[in-house]
């Protein structure tokens, strides 16, 4: 039934039962009632419906490249950019009941952009971090890849698959001159648009963040990188745990 508000107080619910012919409750017993339930008051996340027609075909052709990476056809990795901001995130952390936590505050927000792919099957991580999100960086990375996969002036090992989204800097000019001419090696396949679920680096970016960047204030920008590098470098030695961020534990 369609009610003037958006969201329900245990106020307006017991209002609405007394309208119904129902006993009279106090807010405070409706509360009760709702605990006892299972019912809590829990902060909603917003959700991002993908808006392509062809959503379901591409991910199922994503887990069709999965099972060839786990049969050795090829090497799978997932790209993405994250971005590094010396204004921190914030999440909920432990407290001493009565305080709140106060994270500083930079006098301006400075960034950087961390450009990366990480191996399905080895959990491996590729990366390096720029001054700016643009093609120069993704081209970059995509040398990276190279050299460290299938280098040399031919190739005759597995195709290299690399999943990306469809930022715009992975369709620029540039970008295809770069992408064609390691075509005979590297293939690019393209997630279904607004779907950062199905891209799996996501989840290490998220990692990444609880770890490192959100509520933690650094001195300046080169400590936040260096942090972030730190980070990453270290978790290409643990590399057990990084398929298991990402959900493809072995």
């Amino acid at each position: 039934m369609a009610q003037p508000f958006s969201t329900w107080t245990c106020g307006d619910l017991a209002q609405y039962l007394a309208q119904q012919g129902r006993s009279l409750f106090s807010a405070e017993t409706v509360r009760r009632h709702l605990l006892d339930l299972g019912y809590r008051i829990v902060r909603p996340v917003l959700s991002i419906a993908s808006p392509d027609p062809d959503y379901a075909s591409k991910a199922e052709a994503l887990e069709q490249l999965k099972a060839q990476a786990r049969r050795g056809e090829s090497v799978l990795l997932f790209e993405d950019e994250v971005d590094l901001n010396l204004l921190p995130g914030v999440i909920g952390c432990w407290t001493r009941r009565g305080q709140q936590r106060k994270v500083p505050t930079p006098g301006q927000n400075v960034k950087r952009y961390g450009f990366g792919a990480v191996n399905f099957m080895t959990g491996e991580i590729t990366y390096h971090i720029g001054e700016r999100k643009n093609s120069d960086g993704f081209i970059l990375l995509v040398e990276q890849i190279v050299q460290n996969y299938c280098p040399g002036e031919t190739w005759h090992g597995p195709k290299v698959v690399l999943v990306i989204d469809n930022y715009i800097i992975h369709r620029s000019k540039k970008t295809a001159a770069v992408l064609a001419k390691y075509a005979d090696r590297l293939c690019v396949v393209a997630l279904p648009t607004y779907s950062p679920k199905l891209n799996l680096i996501e989840r290490l970016w998220k990692h990444l963040r609880r770890k490192v960047t959100h509520n933690h204030l650094f001195a300046c920008i080169a400590d936040l990188v260096a942090a972030v590098e730190r980070f990453l470098t270290d978790m290409n030695t643990r590399r057990a745990e990084v398929l298991s961020v990402i959900g493809n534990p072995q």
